[in-house]
């Protein structure tokens, strides 16, 4: 229980009042013995236990009321869970979620998710977290700010709203490290998050070391604010691929176009929407029909005009309940030369990469192929090249060619490994090559592959690429935390995709993207190169991915590590009135690089993807990912008015009302026995 006035609390003793004038008046008067009173102490005797018991019950009472009197006049807080922290801490860890749907908000009075965990945890540490201390980590930096100041938490850069996503394993995990590197005494965590799955993760390996390091502390309570609610009418827009094509009518913009929508109606009823499209600032609005939950327009047009041979574009929808997801910007230019090279001394392999790589699937756009052999490595143009097929032994993690491939990943460009032929060189990316298995006479059987995302996605009209026509005759197993895009009979990936430990990884928005290849495109191996299909469109999957790191205009998702690696940039224009970003990457908008105006880079940054997917994490999937670890939840609501910390004087003063009552109603003279109305005779 906290006080908001407790030098009253000195005056509890006083509640001892009526005990004291109690035992002073037993001795106001002296006694005198006589002998007439005798029969009648002993008839008291009978009765002597139930009035020392109603004397008890008295004297209680009274004190209750005093001491009720003195907790209401100290204004105490509860309500909102204030009364389960058990005191004071010394540190209060602030973990929040900047990510892009915590900007859920409510239109009447325009706050959010974020604004209002904000408040409530503010209000909370003013009323009750005097002389703590309190550290702030956000979703956004993972970086901990030391706050002075908890009427200032609105105010700081770390807290303003963001188009990133949210890490919620990662978070603790910070805050796991700043208990471990500084003496924190008593440490309150409050977490405030909406509780969406993508941002909590429950995959992620992180957890089952965090519930260890969490539980074993003692004097650390984790509470979670959460918001779990979904937005009522929201409609969310997103904007991919976006291509410049010269067409006979003159330059045009291709793009894939999506607008999904919530609400009660959105299952079946049909919506018209006018959105609004800027091109280099000229804007114009075009109606869009949405029937059902959403809109999907593949190899959307739009005419560019004379002078719109480069620059950026925002495509926006009208205000709802998240404005975060209204708008998704995107940018032009040239389409750059997609550059292959392949580091291979098999030249069956070899040859067969560099027919698929270098046939162009766009007229507008070139495609170049080049075999290196492994001793030549150093002429790669590491800048140029979009995709590096690397069918060689592994590179010590420490050498000068494991970084230069960690680097091109670190860049946003493609790498995918492939089985040399002898030896499989050392551990790298968490990938490790094993065994060979199978032969060059049985085919080995297909169980299952991946169709809705990755290399062998169906196409863009649903229709499945004709995997199970491939002949498969010899994979080299390896090892390593993959997603499996093709797994054999026994379980056995043949190709994969792994996310990389180590610079451009993780949570890095501008990480390449790494597969590994089980087999080759030889006859003795596979008939990818024969069959043709599948290799061409797996090829080209993966150059189109690597393409956009080399293309003067790039998209990216928003993240701290967004902008990195570009010099002098400018803002084009973004989605808030933020002019100068305190910490560039974080917010939607489109920038440009570079000191020449001819030669600058154009870059469109986005929310991710995943944070349109609004499920959420139910209660017993909380409860698992939390076990062993003391917690409490308090959901609330955007506009609901709650408080971490009110004041319940109110309540005392009914107690002592109550206790008065019933000291009064004790206090009551006995009823008098009625006399009988008539004797019995006797004879």
């Amino acid at each position: 229980m906290s006080f908001l006035q407790p030098i009253l609390l000195i005056g509890l003793p006083l509640a001892l009042l009526p005990i004291i004038i109690h035992l002073i008046n037993q001795h106001r008067h002296r006694t005198v013995r006589w002998a007439a009173m005798m029969f009648l102490l002993d008839a008291k005797k009978m009765t002597k236990g139930l009035a020392r018991l109603r004397q008890i019950l008295i004297l209680t009472m009274r004190v209750l009321a005093i001491a009720m009197l003195l907790f209401a006049a100290s204004r105490p807080l509860a309500g909102g869970w204030v009364g389960l922290t058990g005191g004071k801490a010394d540190t209060i860890l602030v973990l929040l979620d900047r990510s892009a749907s915590m900007e859920q908000q409510n239109l009447e009075t325009g706050e959010s998710k974020r604004s209002t965990a904000l408040s409530r945890i503010a209000d909370l540490i003013e009323k009750t977290g005097s002389g703590s201390e309190i550290i702030l980590i956000d979703s956004a930096t993972l970086e901990p700010v030391k706050v002075t100041d908890a009427a200032a938490l609105h105010d700081l850069p770390a807290t303003a709203p963001t188009a990133t996503t949210a890490d919620i394993p990662a978070m603790l995990q910070k805050a796991v490290d700043f208990l471990v590197t500084n003496e924190s005494g008593r440490t309150d965590i409050w977490l405030a998050s909406d509780l969406r799955q993508n941002d909590w993760n429950p995959g992620s390996g992180q957890w089952q070391a965090l519930r260890s390091d969490l539980a074993a502390r003692e004097a650390v309570r984790l509470f979670l604010l959460t918001f779990p609610s979904i937005e009522s009418n929201n409609a969310a827009i997103t904007v991919s691929e976006v291509k410049r094509r010269r067409t006979p009518d003159g330059l045009r913009l291709i793009m894939d176009l999506a607008i999904r929508r919530q609400g009660a109606d959105a299952a079946t009823g049909d919506q018209t929407i006018p959105v609004e499209i800027t091109l280099n600032g000229t804007r114009t609005v075009e109606e869009m029909i949405v029937s059902g939950p959403e809109l999907i327009r593949l190899g959307h047009s739009i005419e560019l005009g004379s002078g719109n041979e480069r620059g950026w574009g925002r495509i926006d929808l009208p205000a709802d309940d998240n404005l975060a997801d209204n708008q998704s910007f995107f940018v032009f230019d040239e389409p750059a030369t997609r550059q292959t090279v392949i580091v291979s001394d098999d030249p069956l392999t070899a040859e067969a990469i560099r027919a698929a790589a270098s046939a162009s699937t766009d007229p507008g756009v070139t495609c170049e192929a080049r075999i290196l052999a492994t001793a030549d490595i150093a002429q790669i143009s590491w800048e140029e090249t979009a995709l590096l097929f690397w069918q060689a032994p592994l590179p010590e993690p420490d050498t000068a060619t494991a970084t230069l491939l960690q680097q091109h990943l670190g860049d946003g460009k493609t790498l995918i490994l492939l089985p040399p032929s002898d030896g499989g060189g050392a551990e790298l990316f968490g990938v490790k090559w094993g065994e060979w298995k199978g032969d060059e006479t049985n085919p080995l059987k297909v169980n299952w592959w991946r169709t809705e995302s990755g290399l062998l996605a169906n196409t863009r009209n649903g229709a499945p690429l004709p995997v199970s026509d491939l002949g498969l005759f010899r994979t080299r197993l390896f090892t390593g935390e993959t997603q499996s895009l093709l797994k054999l009979e026994g379980g056995e990936s043949v190709f994969a995709r792994i996310i990389p430990d180590g610079p451009g990884s993780g949570s890095n928005s501008s990480a390449g993207s790494l597969y590994v290849w089980g087999t080759l495109p030889r006859t003795d191996h596979s008939s990818l190169a024969t069959d043709g299909v599948v290799f061409f469109v797996m090829t080209h999957r993966a150059l189109e991915e690597g393409a956009n790191a080399v293309s003067r205009a790039r998209s990216r998702e928003a993240g701290m590590t967004a902008l990195s690696g570009f010099e002098a940039v400018a803002t084009l224009s973004t989605g808030s009135d933020i002019e100068t970003l305190v910490t560039p990457g974080l917010v939607a908008g489109a920038f440009s690089s570079g000191t020449e105006s001819d030669d600058r880079r154009l870059i469109a940054l986005n929310r991710p993807s995943v944070e349109d997917d609004t499920r959420v994490l139910n209660p017993e999937a909380l409860e698992t990912l939390l076990a062993g670890i003391e917690f409490r939840q308090i959901k609330d609501e955007v506009g609901s008015g709650s408080s971490l910390a009110s004041e319940v004087w109110r309540v005392f003063l009914i107690m002592m009302a109550l206790a008065l009552i019933a000291e009064a109603a004790l206090c009551l003279p006995p009823k008098k026995e009625e006399e009988s109305n008539s004797l019995r005779s006797t004879s």
